[in-house]
């Protein structure tokens, strides 16, 4: 191995970002205002998810009956996310 790392790996250092996907994985799709209250209240949300999104890991669309916006993970999404649960159980059993 070259010692590089892949830079999309890098992304889940900034904070919340694998909350988001574990809350996600565990509750399904949501209403933004659901990470606000669940996830954090934190007002650069809008930016994670976007990065999120930009990745390829969720998809942001707004919902037609009002203003709010539904968060869901991609296919891809799922798949990280239960990489990040799995890793969650494994260090609460050790």
């Amino acid at each position: 191995m070259s010692g590089a790392v892949d830079i999309n790996v890098l992304a889940f250092e900034e904070k919340h970002l694998i909350s988001i996907m574990m809350f996600l994985s565990m509750n399904g799709e949501c209403r933004k205002i659901e990470i606000y209250e669940n996830v954090s209240s934190n007002p650069r949300i809008p930016d994670k998810l976007d990065r999120l999104e930009a990745l390829g890991l969720i998809t942001q669309t707004p919902r037609s009956d009002s203003r709010s916006i539904t968060i869901g993970l991609t296919e891809k999404g799922k798949i990280v996310a239960a990489h990040f649960v799995e890793l969650d159980k494994i260090i609460k059993n050790i």
